[in-house]
């Protein structure tokens, strides 16, 4: 009776943290079946991998990255997802990601693209991995997927991902849960209407540039309106009446992507700028 007790206990123990492997081979550790739901560590999901796993979760950059350019995502475009973590000593691993906004919901569509070591589990708000993407005898866990950009308007998208490096014990102790994150924006020159990118010839100059951008207009009588925009839509800078080949100062202006929206009595153009 009481051997049938312990084998109750552990059944339910296995069946409630499926993220390790009922297996007793050399890279025992990871779940075949996958993580359960929730566990990326975003501020939607409230928790992360430590809730069956002891220990506590660490966060480490740069572990998801994507093919979406410096620009933004464009809506209803597909990119290359990848979640990627390093644990010297570790051949076992597994993970979660979810792209999500501040309130948790799910944005874009997530696609699988190797179903030998990949799922969709919750109606597609995760993925994670399954048995024949656990093992990683090299101690790098690779995994990628696409994801179908979402509607114009949604702003900014962010991947949460939690990571479990095992120690390949068949249990939930020792292993090394890792969090991380990559938020994306989606390119604000999409569904601008009333564009003319044709007339008068207009070019900015230098691009990349470091303090300093000017517009070159072919017509030398123009009088400009120009509005610099960041990533996330945010005007910064709108400057009135500005002339040919006048120097634009932009100092005070952090380095990264921007937009230069520039209004002539000829219409209205949009280039595209760094700072560097």
């Amino acid at each position: 009776m009481k051997n049938k007790k312990k084998i109750m206990v552990a059944v339910i123990i296995m069946a409630a943290c499926p993220f390790f492997v009922i297996n007793l081979s050399p890279y025992a550790g990871a779940n075949g079946s996958g993580a359960p739901s929730g566990n990326t560590g975003s501020p939607g999901d409230g928790s992360n991998c430590t809730s069956c796993h002891s220990g506590t979760a660490s966060n480490q950059a740069g572990l998801i990255t994507s093919t979406i350019p410096i620009s933004g995502y464009v809506p209803g475009q597909t990119y290359t997802i990848t979640g990627a973590i390093t644990t010297t000593g570790k051949t076992k691993f597994g993970f979660q990601v979810s792209p999500q906004d501040v309130n948790g919901v799910l944005k874009g569509t997530m696609v699988v693209t190797n179903s030998t070591a990949t799922q969709l589990i919750n109606s597609g708000k995760y993925i994670t991995h399954k048995f024949a993407g656990n093992a990683f005898p090299s101690g790098t866990a690779t995994w990628s997927f696409d994801w179908t950009a979402p509607a114009a308007g949604t702003g900014d998208v962010t991947f949460y991902g939690g990571f479990n490096s095992s120690n390949s014990m068949s249990n939930t102790s020792g292993d090394l849960i890792t969090l991380s994150s990559l938020t994306v924006s989606e390119d604000i020159t999409t569904g601008i209407s009333a564009i003319n990118n044709n007339f008068n010839q207009l070019t900015v100059y230098p691009n990349p540039f470091t303090d300093k951008l000017y517009v070159n207009s072919s017509d030398e009588n123009d009088k400009m309106e120009v509005s610099v925009i960041d990533i996330n839509g945010k005007v910064l800078k709108r400057l009135n009446n500005v002339q040919n080949n006048q120097r634009l100062d932009l100092e005070d202006i952090a380095n990264g992507y921007y937009v230069l929206s520039i209004k002539t009595a000829d219409g209205l153009i949009i280039k595209k700028v760094t700072k560097k």
